[in-house]
């Protein structure tokens, strides 16, 4: 007769001590065996997941946790006490988390903990429930206990509902449309899920954040961990809509959607992961093999992974602005700033020459002399990244490239030299900052920079109000932020060997 639990395991392991029973039929103390350690429940798992833990630590009961960068946690409870005079365990732990440079670790390792390995962002990139989480399990590991058995699992069904930011009106018919809700929802999961990434530190939504208009809100990526990036994080908002990816526009958006979400798993500055090895880490997942087999009628698969990804991502589309309600008759949507505004970025300002279509963008390069950005080359890691990438591409003198080349990569001519796609304009007012390199904060400071004029274009000669004005419209080009929840991220269930599932 085989049993099967429905118990999370801190519930399971509190209640047979409670009634002073193990799995064996003794306490621990009555066998003279280490107390239990329960693992992580799914939400503090996927809590490790997404900040990557597992990547440097080892870490008792978290899965693929036996990294050899960081510190050995597996006593951290009974020693954060001692670590720093003055601060309780639980701060410790915290600080560690938040300011890795306050207080480095005696010993790694290989050695002495060297300053500056541990990202310093996860008070950016985990919300405080995710921290919480942590930190209360980090103080559990006292080097004192055994694992918990993980009993058998039962599946909890997901249900199969189309993600609410992708189920809205767009402001015009996208030229192609993702119908199959369950490779949407699929998608989404995956998206937001750090296992996609090596060592499971970063998910597409950790440089893409909803909240932020599916940007980062940085002048410059940050990358994956121990690299930065030299470019700014484009919105992925109304990519169904765009024939080029990426500034350089060297891959195809919504024709080769996949391509671009490969790229972004295995190349190096990114996720730097094997497909295969994805793919085996999401059929430990049974939530996953249920999601997958909805969208697909069949298992985890690499291609099938982008498939959905780039489903979710095509289905990002904005609704409509108080531009589009403005020209579907409704005369008060825009100021009587905005609507002069609207007459001169058609007219004397010019912008519609190239910020045209229903996204505004006629998705072509222009070499406008924007000023390098002096981060890339004072940040060893990103000069690094700038050389690594230069030289991917097949960029003749790579070694002696001091700006970004843009669109002259791709295709060796001079005349593209610096030469960027242009940026639609939709939801303009949250994606800050601007341009390929983010060296504009403000869309006041792009309007200035391009009313003074370049080596590429005249002066515009608006006068202050007129900014202002030219400034009001392009506020108007943005919609109503929908409200995104991020999934709750099904965790590991360690299978009998030779499990068919």
């Amino acid at each position: 007769m085989r049993l099967t639990f429905n118990w999370t395991l801190p519930a399971l392991a509190l209640a047979l001590l409670f009634l002073g029973l193990t799995l064996g039929g003794q306490t621990p103390a009555a066998r003279g065996a280490p107390p239990l350690q329960a693992t992580p429940d799914p939400a503090t798992t996927a809590a490790f997941a997404k900040a990557g833990c597992a990547g440097c630590h080892t870490l008792p009961g978290v899965p693929n946790a036996v990294g050899l960068v960081g510190p050995n946690l597996a006593k951290i409870g009974a020693e954060a006490a001692g670590r720093k005079a003055g601060m309780g365990a639980e701060d410790y732990v915290r600080e560690s988390i938040l300011d890795p440079a306050a207080f480095l670790a005696p010993q790694c390792p290989n050695g002495p903990c060297p300053a500056g390995v541990m990202p310093p962002n996860f008070g950016e990139r985990l919300s405080e429930g995710d921290i919480d989480l942590i930190v209360a399990y980090l103080l559990t590991l006292t080097g004192e206990a055994e694992v918990l058995p993980v009993p058998t699992y039962v599946l909890t069904p997901v249900a199969i509902i189309r993600p609410p930011e992708t189920a809205g009106t767009p402001f015009a018919e996208p030229p192609k449309k993702f119908d199959n809700d369950a490779e949407v929802l699929l998608g989404k999961y995956l998206f937001f899920d750090a296992r996609l990434s090596a060592d499971a530190s970063l998910s597409c939504a950790s440089c893409h954040q909803p909240d932020r208009a599916w940007t980062d809100g940085k002048t410059l990526s940050d990358g994956y961990p121990g690299t930065l990036y030299f470019r700014n994080t484009p919105t992925l908002y109304n990519m169904v809509y765009a024939p080029y990816a990426y500034w350089d526009g060297r891959l195809e958006g919504v024709n080769d959607m996949g391509t671009v979400v490969r790229d972004h798993i295995t190349e190096a500055h990114f996720y730097q992961a094997d497909g295969r090895l994805l793919v085996e880490r999401l059929k430990q997942v049974p939530e996953y093999a249920q999601l997958f087999n909805d969208a697909y009628e069949k298992g985890p698969s690499f291609g099938r992974m982008l498939n959905a990804v780039s489903a979710y991502v095509l289905s990002l589309n904005s609704g409509a602005s108080a531009y589009d309600r403005y020209l579907a008759g409704d005369t008060t949507a825009l100021s009587a700033d905005a609507q002069a505004g609207l007459v001169l970025f058609e007219g004397k300002a010019g912008c519609a020459a190239c910020h045209s279509g229903p996204a505004f963008s006629d998705y072509n390069f222009y070499a406008l002399g924007a000023p390098e950005n002096p981060d890339i080359f004072s940040d060893p890691l990103r000069h690094i990244t700038f050389r690594r990438f230069f030289r991917t591409l097949g960029l003749p003198n790579y070694r002696n490239t001091f700006k970004d080349v843009g669109l002259m990569a791709l295709t060796e001519d001079e005349a593209d030299r610096g030469a960027f796609r242009t940026a639609p304009l939709r939801e303009a007012a949250f994606t800050a900052p601007y341009m390929h390199n983010g060296m504009f904060a403000t869309l006041e400071n792009v309007v200035r920079f391009y009313n003074t004029g370049t080596a590429a274009t005249p002066p515009l000669d608006l006068s202050d109000a007129e900014i202002a004005q030219l400034v009001a419209f392009l506020e108007s080009l943005s919609s109503e932020q929908p409200q995104v929840e991020a999934p709750t991220l099904p965790g590991y269930q360690i299978r009998t060997l030779g499990e068919n599932q």
